[in-house]
Formats: C-alpha cells, structure tokens, sequence
C-alpha cells in the first residue's frame, strides 16, 4: 500500500465556508484515490472513508448536508469518487429527512440514463413503492385508436405519450374550431348553418366529456368535430370555385356585350352614336365597383359555394 506523503494537502485548517471546504476536500480526495489506484478496491474503500469522516469532523451537524451537497458539485458522477461518494450518501443518510432524501433523488435522477432509470422503477416496484404496468391502458378504450391508426397487434400505446398527444391535438382542434366559426359568421352571419353550442365550445365540450360527464357522450363529440370538418372543407374547396363563379357574375353585368344588351333593353334611340350611349351606360354602372362592393361580392360567392357544399348540393 502506498502512503501518503507530506506534501498532500491538508485537512487541518479551521473550517471556511462551503465552497472552499468542499475544493480542499475534492483536492485531498483526488489526490488519495490517484495514490492508491493500485490498491484493492476495499483498501481504497476504507481509507477513503476515514479520510472522509476526519474531513467531516469539523463541520457542524446541522451544516453537513449543505457542505456534503457543495462536495459532491465537485464529481460528474457518483463513480468519479469511488466509494467515496457512499459514505458521504450514508453520512447525509442518517441525518436527512424523507423529504430531503427525496429532493437529492429528484436532482440526481436526470444524470441517469434511460436504463438506469428503469433499473431504479423496476426495484421500486420490487420493493412495492410503485407499481409497474406493462399496458397501462385498458385495451378496450384504445381500439378506436389502434382501427384509426393501423397499430399493430405487437406495439403496445404508451399511455403517458397519448396523453400529450391528445392534449396538442385537443388544442389544435379548439383553435381551428373558433377560427372556422369566426370567419363563417364574418361571410355569411344569416346562414342557418351554425355552430353546435349543446354542450358549450369545443373546450368546454372536451373537458366534460373527458371527466366523464354523462350529458357529453364521445359521439356528441364526434358530431361537433364532423361539423366543424365539413366547415373547414367547405371553406378550402370553394375558394377556386368562388372565383370563376364571382368572374362570371362580373362578366354578366359589365362585359361589353353585356352593356350593349343593356342599353337595347332601356329602348335607347336608334339615332346617335351607339358607342357614346354604351359608354354612357358603363360609367353609370362604374359607380357600383369599389374595394367594398368586389370583397361582398366575393365572400358572398364563398359562403354560398361552401354552403351549398356542405349541404350535399354540389357533390
């Protein structure tokens, strides 16, 4: 075995604060786990822990769990300090409380790996802390999802990822959902097609039915989310439509043969200049083209297309 010399740091200065107790004490650490690396593993294990103990013997009982947390700041992971780091646990151990322990596992756990992690549950669960599932899930209120999704019989769902997924899906339906309302109300505020407010917005309705209140049912849901489906396609399927449908409106009522047709009709003289009469009548039509009359008219062709389309009149 190897002894140490006299230039080790020492360990008999009057006890600092924290921080600089904590560097002195990784610093002799170091320094006696690199001395004794030859050494067997429990001859390194005993010296290390009566170094760590004579270094603890100057810190107050009630500052030990400050200075042992602010040492083991120093080491990247509990191996670095080999068995060091089990008797500062052990020490802190005795004087800590449940919920002290419980704090140093939560700030440790995030250094372990994913194997780790479940080696860590699966002795929890042996020591009957937790309870571990291998289908957290009843399988029968997952078998809409694995028809819609084509899941295999093999995969399993992970109940804490659905969970997330409903939530991102939940709230990319409530937002297109009000958007959709918002903007059919704006186009045609008098269409008998609206909204189903039975069980309160689309939020609303998914809070309930998802706490299980018996005045929601999943098809409830399922009718509203159709609705607001045949809305949103409606919208998107009319917008080309809409517009050779507003041009030949256009067309109709200021195309130069239009015009003509016109001023026949009103029973114009046959006498005098044709096209000065054709003009006339087109600057007196002129009057009705303006940035608001185009956007009426084009949101009228929009909301008629789309209603007719959801109406089943233009398939």
């Amino acid at each position: 075995m190897t002894t140490p010399t006299s230039t080790a740091p020492s360990n008999s200065q009057p006890l600092t604060d924290a921080p600089a107790w904590a560097a002195a004490a990784a610093t002799r650490l170091r320094y006696l786990q690199a001395n004794f690396a030859d050494d067997p593993a429990e001859s390194r294990e005993a010296f290390l822990e009566d170094e760590l103990k004579k270094l603890l013997d100057p810190v107050p009982l009630g500052k030990r769990l400050l200075y042992l947390d602010t040492l083991a700041e120093k080491f990247p992971t509990w191996e670095s300090l080999s068995s060091a780091p089990a008797v500062a646990t052990k020490a802190a151990s005795e004087e800590r409380t449940p919920d002290e322990v419980w704090a140093l596992f939560l700030k440790t756990l995030p250094k372990f790996s994913l194997e780790q992690r479940e080696t860590i549950k699966a002795r929890l669960a042996d020591a009957g802390f937790v309870r571990v599932s291998g289908d957290s899930i009843d399988g029968s209120s997952t078998a809409d999802i694995v028809d819609k999704l084509k899941i295999p019989p093999s995969d399993k769902i992970d109940g804490s990822r659905l969970g997330k997924l409903y939530a991102a899906l939940a709230e990319f339906a409530i937002m297109t959902d009000q958007l959709a309302w918002n903007v059919w109300k704006g186009l045609s505020p008098k269409s008998t097609i609206r909204r189903d407010g039975s069980a309160g917005d689309l939020r609303t309705a998914l809070r309930r039915s998802t706490t299980g209140d018996p005045e929601v049912s999943a098809a409830q849901i399922a009718g509203q989310l159709e609705k607001n489906r045949q809305l949103i396609a409606g919208l998107i399927a009319a917008i080309g439509p809409a517009g050779k449908n507003f041009t030949r409106r256009f067309q109709s009522r200021y195309s130069p043969e239009a015009i003509r047709d016109m001023v026949k009709l009103e029973g114009a003289s046959v006498f005098g200049n044709a096209d000065a009469r054709n003009w006339k009548k087109y600057t007196e039509l002129a009057q009705e083209i303006s940035e608001d009359t185009i956007q009426t008219d084009m949101m009228d062709a929009v909301a008629k297309y789309a209603e007719e389309l959801m109406k089943g009149q233009n398939r």
